[in-house]
């Protein structure tokens, strides 16, 4: 799966990342390992936005959505200062 991280977030960590999924791994499981990486990705933090596949996470019923490896995770900061 491609993880694309915008504004501070890429400047940390780079502008995108690679995570195998095996399908038994929730976002609320992908954002707890990444967290470990930044902790701004931890789970259920308000101050950043989550879309997979452009639709916004709370739509595909939250963290607990199961995301497969043609998925794209984008990750934005709610405070993102329009850097890409």
């Amino acid at each position: 799966m491609k993880i694309k991280l915008y504004g501070s977030l890429s400047r940390k960590l780079g502008k995108e990342l690679d995570y195998t999924v095996d399908g038994s791994k929730t976002l609320e499981n992908i954002l707890d390992d990444l967290s470990k990486i930044e902790p701004d990705l931890r789970p259920g933090n308000p101050n950043v936005l989550v879309f997979v596949n452009d639709v916004e996470l709370s739509l595909l019923g939250g963290l607990k959505y199961r995301p497969k490896d043609s998925d794209e995770l984008k990750i934005l900061p709610v405070a993102h200062g329009g850097a890409i």
